[in-house]
């Protein structure tokens, strides 16, 4: 089980996420965010394009169900 990269939860794979940050020489640089991290990731996201706080968890809720 993966380690979530940013709130250090091992995590199944089957909920969370791979993220490629960049490229490097040899590939890419991946890490691993559990469902909870990308919501969060994704709700700041929303609330800085101006929407409120529940219009941000109705489209949270349609994209990342829990």
């Amino acid at each position: 089980m993966p380690d979530c990269h940013d709130c250090q939860t091992s995590i199944e794979e089957t909920v969370g996420r791979w993220v490629i940050l960049g490229g490097k020489e040899d590939g890419f640089d991946w890490i691993f965010i559990c469902i909870h991290c990308v919501r969060d990731w994704r709700k700041r996201g929303l609330e800085r394009d101006c929407h409120s706080v529940k219009s941000a968890i109705e489209i949270l809720d349609k994209e990342y169900a829990l």
